[in-house]
């Protein structure tokens, strides 16, 4: 009996994770253009704009690694990699999510159409600002690795994963890129996405 309930909440963990990413992503979305939350999203993004804590290079670098011309050209390499050495169920799993965190996060731009910062840019972006591709890429390819290699189960792992997707996120801010609340919904439908994938692959891949 002990054994079936640990089964049985460790299925539950995954589908609790999706309505609550998805619901706070959806919660973010309707709240976006509302006051106060939209005053206090262009100030604190502001300060973390004007703030001297972090140097540009340092966010450039934390940028360009939270980037599709990063993460798909990874993600090509990891899955022709499991391709050759006979794992294409996880190869079908890194496809998936390469392929749809790219196309989730251009029809999501398309359709909120959320304008950037009016403050300038220190690097090129995209004309729409919500949700931030670069963390939602973030969000879900390392997350990916962590779930494939088995390090999300190392509390260190997990704790230097975040604070590695924080950082991406800042970066976006620093940059002139996004506000706080893109970031968030980025890093919200990457995870969201993420566990869909994996969900998909447990269901239907996994032998």
């Amino acid at each position: 009996m002990l054994r079936r309930k640990k089964r049985t909440s460790y299925t539950l963990l995954p589908l609790l994770g999706l309505v609550f990413t998805g619901g706070f992503f959806a919660f973010l979305t309707t709240i976006r253009n509302q006051e106060p939350y939209r005053s206090l999203d262009k100030r604190w993004s502001r300060s973390i704009y004007d703030s001297n804590s972090f140097s540009n290079p340092l966010m450039v670098f934390f940028s360009r690694i939270g980037s599709g011309f990063f993460t798909v050209p990874l993600g090509l390499m990891l899955f022709f990699s499991y391709q050759n050495t006979g794992n294409r169920d996880k190869s079908k799993l890194i496809l998936f999510n390469v392929i749809g965190i790219r196309i989730l996060n251009a029809l999501f731009k398309q359709l909120f159409k959320r304008k950037p910062p009016e403050w300038e840019r220190l690097i090129k972006a995209s004309k729409y600002g919500y949700p931030s591709a670069h963390t939602m890429n973030a969000a879900g390819f390392y997350g990916l690795l962590l779930f494939l290699s088995g390090m999300w189960r190392n509390l260190w792992a997990l704790l230097v994963s975040v604070i590695f997707l924080i950082m991406i996120g800042v970066s976006r801010i620093k940059l002139g890129i996004h506000y706080i609340l893109d970031m968030i919904a980025g890093i919200t439908g990457g995870l969201f996405l993420n566990l869909l994938s994996i969900k998909t692959y447990k269901l239907f891949f996994r032998r």
